[in-house]
């Protein structure tokens, strides 16, 4: 009978311990809100001392810590996650990110090809490991990657700036200028985009339309587009 009480008492401590965790979490994500990491790594720290096998509390631990840029620590967080819940694509998404952080773009990719297939969906994944792609001078891979993203609906101007670049690298300029138009519709305050849309404008000798974008992109205080300007005009 005692036996059976300690039991009793064990699994009720238990169940406490893993309610505050799961409440210091939660107050670690309200401090991510609040866009204050530091104590909201101290809140994912305290939910784990309470509940060491608290999955959740270490997924989000790791991500503060890749944003504190604490790669090392992020990952072996990431790494028990994934040892533990085997299918949790946005934990493999995040890892490549981590991966790719540490300079390490193979395992990278290898990571956002799996988050892929456990969620074919994973739209930033795409855009992700297109990002890697190209690092690696894998123009093409890079490309359907990009094209597979915006397929699905991802709406960012990054990726389209990025397919930008591609398709000028590749002489395919028109498709260039059409890419940095769609990022510029996104995000409009994109200087970048419209100096490089400008510069591919300029090959084609549109003169007058890269003027305007190089004299918006100036506006928006990317100091190469002034350059240019003086250069051209």
């Amino acid at each position: 009978m005692r036996y059976y009480t300690w039991i009793m008492l064990l699994f009720l401590f238990t169940s406490c311990a893993h309610h505050q965790a799961v409440e210091s979490n939660q107050r670690g994500m309200d401090y991510i809100t609040r866009e204050q990491p530091r104590k909201a790594l101290e809140e994912f720290n305290h939910a784990i001392s309470l509940d060491p096998d608290f999955f959740s509390a270490y997924y989000n631990r790791a991500i503060i810590r890749a944003n504190l840029k604490q790669n090392e620590e992020a990952l072996k967080d990431m790494n028990y996650v994934i040892a533990n819940v085997p299918d949790h694509a946005l934990a493999y998404y995040n890892r490549g990110i981590i991966y790719e952080n540490l300079g390490q773009p193979t395992l990278a990719i290898q990571d956002y090809s799996h988050a892929i297939n456990l969620q074919s969906n994973l739209l930033e994944a795409y855009h992700y490991r297109g990002i890697v792609r190209y690092g690696m001078k894998d123009l093409d891979g890079a490309l359907a990657d990009y094209n597979k993203a915006i397929s699905l609906g991802l709406k960012s101007s990054a990726v389209y700036f990025n397919r930008g670049v591609i398709f000028h690298q590749k002489g395919q300029l028109s498709d260039a200028i059409e890419s940095y138009s769609r990022s510029i519709e996104i995000d409009p305050s994109n200087a970048k985009a419209y100096y490089n849309r400008a510069i591919s404008k300029l090959i084609v000798d549109n003169y007058k339309e890269a003027l305007q974008d190089l004299e918006i992109s100036k506006r928006l205080g990317y100091s190469k587009a002034a350059e240019v300007i003086s250069q051209y005009y």
